[in-house]
């Protein structure tokens, strides 16, 4: 039963890798060193897949139908002679070779091409071509290209991301990407920038000009790109911003770890849909003042994370910037960053806390003074009600006259023989009084003599009159009681009353 269970289980899991395979659901899975290529499916698309290959020329097995080609990461100097035969392409995928040559002619057959990889390769320059393109999305990252024709792109109508990062690009035409019309997102990263380029274009919304080396901004460098939506220009080594930098659209503002120490009332004034800012890992200062933002409605998020505030001095921007930037709803996301470097007595507090014992330091003595007055009269009113408390409880002892009933005058005599003769105790007369049918009151108890004998000693007070108790009901004797004959309770009744007792 054991053997037939679990190896009916291996082999419906056997049967199902080998389709897997067969299938091409897992690509490279029982290859063996003569498969050259792997054809599979995923998501839909058929793919030919002959990465990793160190291949120079295409193999004769090729499945020409595939929609999405990759030659990554062989050894092609040119665009394999097979590659033209292939009908449905979707994605070509021909990075990490050795290309330098331009598109071929019969890409513009292509109909359905939306994506083409050349990156790292070893182009080092892009030139126009005049056929026409339908490539969506082009990668020429990794690449050596330092110069680009003006009409480069003019026949890629349809081109909408474009990637030239780490390539050895200094300079392009200002009217380079004007000729593409969809184009949205251009990505120029790590290239060799050293002001902001002035580019003209009716579509592009993402700009990405981050590690460029740029040091100058022109204040009109944007007005060219009517659409532009975001400029990415972090860690760069722009040192200042000019006043009136200017774009009726740009939303996004990354000027992230660069040098800049200080902005103005009028660097964001033409900036009017402003609405993120990032200024973190700057050399900024001293607070800004909020009218540094009265032109920017909408500004709803800013970063400034990474900068080395000072606090010295009597400044009102410490309190105002600071509810500016954490008043709900907060354009701060963390709002811990807002905290002092400088002067040492203010280190490490927050912009408002500064702002209270700089400004207004009677704020803290009056926080002081009101703790301190709180615990004194927490203290005072611990003595009143402990005073208040002995007071009563003094009030409520009996006095030594009513303590101690036995008040005697005693005189200690020594007769002639050395015998000392006791004292003589006066008789007192002290008179209880007792309620009837009521049992004694702490007090009344107290008043009571100790008895130095039995209960039998004592006066019986037995009232005549007949009444009807339980039978088995008796009273408490001692052991003296027992050798006496007294009545029974049926037979008579105990009363409380005033009763004279004469102490001797």
């Amino acid at each position: 039963m054991f053997i037939f269970k679990y190896g009916f289980t291996f082999l419906l899991l056997w049967t199902w890798l080998l389709s897997a395979v067969t299938a091409g659901i897992i690509p490279g899975l029982g290859d063996d060193d003569d498969s050259v290529c792997r054809t599979y499916r995923l998501n839909d698309v058929q793919y030919f897949d002959c990465s990793d290959r160190g291949l120079t020329e295409l193999p004769e097995t090729i499945d020409y139908d595939a929609q999405a080609v990759l030659l990554s990461n062989n050894n092609f100097v040119t665009f394999p002679e097979g590659l033209e035969k292939f009908s449905s392409v979707e994605i070509l995928d021909m990075s990490g070779n050795r290309l330098t040559n331009p598109l071929p002619t019969y890409f513009q057959k292509w109909q359905n091409l939306r994506t083409l990889n050349l990156s790292n390769n070893n182009y080092d320059r892009w030139l126009n071509s005049e056929n026409q393109y339908h490539i969506k999305r082009l990668d020429l990252s990794k690449n050596k290209i330092s110069n680009i024709d003006t009409k480069a792109f003019e026949k890629m109508t349809n081109l909408s991301f474009l990637d030239l990062s780490e390539n050895r690009i200094d300079d392009l035409p200002p009217n380079v990407f004007s000729d593409a019309k969809n184009l949205d997102t251009v990505i120029l990263s790590r290239n060799y920038f050293s002001e902001l380029p002035n580019f003209q274009s009716q579509s592009l919304r993402t700009l990405d000009l981050s590690y460029c080396q740029i040091a100058k901004i022109d204040p009109a460098a944007l007005t060219g790109m009517s659409s532009l939506l975001a400029i990415d220009l972090c860690m760069n080594q722009i040192e200042t911003v000019p006043d009136g930098i200017a774009s009726n659209t740009l939303q996004e503002l990354d000027l992230s770890y660069n040098e800049i120490s200080e902005i103005g009332d009028n660097t964001f004034s033409a900036l009017p849909h402003l609405a993120v800012l990032d200024l973190r890992g700057n050399e900024f200062r001293e607070v800004w003042s909020t009218s540094h933002f009265a032109s920017n409605p909408f500004l709803r998020e800013v970063h400034v994370k990474g900068n080395r505030w000072s606090c010295e001095g009597f400044s009102v921007n410490l309190l105002l910037t600071y509810d500016f930037l954490t008043k709900e709803p907060p354009k701060i996301a963390d709002a811990a960053s807002l905290i002092c470097y400088s002067p040492s007595n203010v280190t490490q507090l927050s912009w408002q806390q500064a702002y209270i014992l700089t400004w207004h330091p009677t704020e803290m003595s009056k926080q002081t003074y009101t703790f301190m007055a709180v615990l004194i009269g927490v203290i005072i009113g611990i003595a009143i009600t402990s005073c208040v408390c002995r007071g009563l409880m003094s009030l409520n002892k009996p006095s030594p006259s009513t303590s101690h009933p036995r008040t005697a005058t005693e005189s200690t005599t020594v007769s002639s023989n050395g015998v000392v003769v006791q004292p003589r105790v006066e008789s007192v007369v002290m008179r209880i009084p007792l309620r009837e049918d009521m049992p004694p009151t702490y007090e009344e108890a107290l008043l009571m003599p100790r008895l130095n004998s039995s209960f039998h000693s004592l006066p019986d007070f037995i009232d005549e009159e007949d009444e009807t108790f339980d039978r088995n009901c008796r009273r408490s004797r001692s052991i003296g009681d027992l050798t006496e004959s007294r009545p029974r309770a049926s037979e008579r009744r105990s009363i409380r009353r005033t009763v004279e007792i004469r102490i001797n």
